[in-house]
């Protein structure tokens, strides 16, 4: 690595690192607000919950806040390199705007790289801890985490609560069994219940059949059936919770017979187009630079730099919900938005170059002296 690239990623990653610090902490205490009366309801009133919630929160909060943090660094290091003329003695060295961006590709190596293990692995890792909190809630299209499943396990018809089967630990459930002609023959409804290899063993139990017959209360009774948790706990989750090896598994099982499958394919397709597009939003102030002007440059960098980002997330958050709905194939509401902006960031470098008079490059073939 050169001098001067080695120069402008230590400038990016120190703002990234500052903005990222500010923004988050930020972002943390309205999260605490909000979230934190919650989390220490459910911890019986300790306010010591507070400490370990917000080391769980913290993956969620930095993936979301990533782009826009990554943009501004961007713009504050762009800004600077116009404010003491050091663009300008880069492009009067012969450094175009397209070599200045593949200089940076160790920081798009660390951002991406920041964000895939984030969605990954910390992420998915985290959730499990939120939900037991109370404090999984996304609102994003999909799964309601407040709502109930419903699954049919031979002649039967089982409802829990999806926040119970994303965690694994069936409470509160619904049970209709049927005959074969599916006419209900009983209703039993559980308070918990123990997976087990002969079925599950249901915990305070009130069986109402359906002809008049008494009421029947039990501590426990055994329900016959084999049901996978592991696979109704991943249905039971919003896709944007899953890792890709969870999103593939869902979409090889067509969603295990519980649901359907576009909202995971959708977010399968979109955790890698956000990778494309997170490299745009690095690279976009980098593209917008164009001249030196002593007056004024430095605000209309960041109005352009931001009013074109919250564009992209603004028409790419509308795709991804289209195609978990299922009305936009999900390969067209992941990818859109990403190659469009990615694109757009391209030729706005070269068009700017072209416009200073500078070629892109040599011709094919040709060796420069």
């Amino acid at each position: 690595m050169s001098r001067l690239s080695r120069y402008l990623v230590r400038l990016y990653l120190v703002r990234l690192a500052v903005v990222l610090l500010a923004v988050t902490g930020f972002a943390l205490v309205f999260d605490l607000l909000d979230m934190g009366p919650r989390v220490v309801r459910r911890a019986g009133g300790s306010t010591w919950a507070l400490l370990a919630y917000v080391p769980i929160r913290l993956p969620t909060l930095v993936t979301e806040l990533l782009p826009m943090v990554a943009l501004v660094a961007g713009l504050l290091t762009a800004s600077d390199l116009l404010r003491w003329r050091e663009l300008v003695a880069m492009w009067g060295a012969g450094v175009s705007r397209l070599a200045l961006l593949g200089r940076l590709w160790p920081v798009a190596l660390v951002v991406l790289g920041g964000k895939l293990l984030l969605d990954d692995l910390a992420v998915p890792a985290t959730v499990p801890a939120l939900r037991a909190m109370g404090a999984a809630d996304f609102k994003t299209v999909g799964l309601p985490s407040g709502g109930a499943m419903w699954l049919k396990a031979g002649n039967d018809v089982l409802r829990l609560p999806s926040d119970a089967a994303a965690l694994g630990q069936p409470r509160d459930l619904l049970i209709l069994r049927l005959d074969p002609q599916g006419r209900l023959v009983e209703r039993i409804e559980a308070a918990r219940a123990e997976p087990g290899p002969e079925g599950w063993l249901l915990r305070e139990v009130v069986r109402r059949p359906a002809a008049a017959r008494p009421v029947e209360r039990l501590e426990e009774f055994l329900w016959p059936v084999r049901i996978e948790l592991d696979q109704v706990a991943l249905m039971a989750k919003l896709p944007r919770e899953l890792s890709i090896a969870q999103l593939v598994r869902v979409i090889e099982a067509d969603g295990f017979g519980v649901g359907g499958t576009e909202g995971h394919r959708t977010w399968l397709q979109a955790r890698l187009a956000g990778l494309v597009a997170l490299w745009a939003t690095i690279a976009l102030p980098f593209a917008l630079v164009r001249r030196l002007a002593r007056v004024g440059e430095t605000f209309a960098l960041f109005a352009k730099g931001l009013a074109i980002g919250f564009v992209h997330l603004i028409a790419n958050g509308l795709l991804l919900a289209l195609g978990e709905l299922g009305l936009v194939a999900p390969a067209l509401a992941a990818w859109t938005a990403p190659l469009l902006f990615a694109g757009f960031v391209l030729v706005l470098a070269g068009a700017f170059e072209q416009r200073r008079g500078r070629p892109l490059g040599p011709p094919l073939g040709v060796v420069g002296a």
